[in-house]
């Protein structure tokens, strides 16, 4: 095989789109439900409190009745019936869960690029 067939063969194999860029963050909903009294204020506090910070952020989103004072995905936090918990990734290494997301979108990006650089015309 010589340099053209493997450029044709490069070419033909594939006609891959770039796509957007992904979120540097991945959010895990992991606790629904939680009462908004003392209790449930002092398990927020809890997790806060015992989280690796360096690791993960917290997040606390108000939910309830939206009829009021909610919009379509949360409410405020002084009007909330009940809370939900997200917990973020910070840190991008293989215990992340976009990890493989994002190596895939790395490899489809150089591919991408060696495709349009390819389809260039040889010029002078």
């Amino acid at each position: 095989m010589n340099n053209l067939e493997v450029i044709q063969a490069i070419k033909n194999a594939t006609d891959i789109k770039q796509k957007k860029e992904q979120k540097q963050f991945a959010c895990v909903h992991y606790f629904h439900k939680i009462p908004n009294s003392k209790e449930g204020w002092d398990f927020i506090k809890a997790i806060r409190k015992f989280v690796n910070k360096d690791r993960y952020k917290v997040r606390i989103l108000g939910r309830g009745s939206r009829k009021e004072y909610g919009t379509q995905s949360f409410i405020p936090l002084k009007h909330a019936t009940n809370y939900s918990v997200y917990i973020d990734h910070k840190i991008m290494d293989r215990n992340h869960p976009d990890f493989l997301s994002q190596k895939f979108y790395d490899v489809r990006s150089k591919v991408y690029e060696l495709n349009n650089f390819l389809n260039q015309p040889i010029g002078e």
